[in-house]
């Protein structure tokens, strides 16, 4: 008798805890760059071989929301000197993508900010494809657990905590029995990890996205391939290219 009804107040303990989740999640993430110069001239030392953006995740139990946390002007850019006192400035403002996750619906809306146009993605949430692997770990204090997928471009892993029983993390990496915070996309060309958790969320800031022209995923990514072959880069390359312009001031 005492067994069942310690099973039956832990249900009932679980459920109200679920019923308040919410959260504020500050994430850094950090990919490696392929960097281009145009031109016979040798690069100018000291360029970075990085790009490092801050992220924040606002979520309840019914909806998230994913975009760029507010960083500093000086710290977007990235100048250097070159020989002959040629000067090489490098803005590193990442794009203004929003990731609206309709947790009750099962459905994603992406907001993706390409070449100063704004496209709308709405698809079913996916959660195919992940496999635990076992692994465990502390993030933050939180236990997590490790859970892989592989397709045909990249293998993804993903550490996750069932503490906060959302299916939602940064970007496209949801769909897990809890809340993501650290993502590594082919074995450290990117990370994404939580560097802070909180148990409030500005709610008002969990609106999913209207701006931009809607397409399918199929159609941005189209459209994607043929603007970077306009630009004369190769489309679905390593951590992504960076072409730098030298000119003589």
């Amino acid at each position: 008798m005492r067994n069942t009804l310690t099973l039956l107040l832990l249900l009932i303990v679980g459920s109200s805890t679920f019923a308040q989740v919410k959260g504020t999640v500050q994430y850094t993430s950090t990919r490696k760059l392929e960097i281009n110069i145009e031109g016979d001239m040798p690069p100018p030392p000291g360029l970075p071989d990085k790009i490092e953006n801050k992220t924040v995740l606002y979520f309840t139990e019914k909806a998230s929301l994913y975009k760029n946390a507010e960083q500093a002007e000086d710290a977007m850019n990235v100048d250097q000197e070159a020989d002959g006192g040629q000067m090489v400035v490098m803005r590193m403002a990442p794009p203004e993508n929003i990731v609206y996750c309709d947790l009750e619906n099962k459905t994603v809306t992406q907001q993706r900010d390409f070449m100063q146009r704004k496209f709308l993605i709405e698809a079913p949430m996916n959660a195919d494809g992940w496999k635990l692997t076992g692994k465990q770990k502390l993030i933050l204090n939180y236990p997590c657990q490790e859970a892989m997928r592989a397709d045909s471009t990249d293998t993804v892993s993903v550490w996750f905590t069932a503490v906060f029983p959302v299916s939602t993390g940064p970007m496209e990496y949801i769909g897990l029995p809890g809340l993501v915070l650290e993502v590594n996309v082919q074995n450290g060309l990117e990370i994404i990890t939580a560097t802070s958790v909180t148990k409030e969320a500005d709610e008002k800031q969990i609106e999913k996205p209207k701006d931009g022209k809607k397409v399918t995923q199929e159609e941005y990514d189209v459209i994607v391939a043929e603007k970077l072959k306009e630009m004369g880069i190769e489309p679905g390359g390593p951590g992504g290219k960076v072409v730098i312009h030298i000119e003589n001031d």
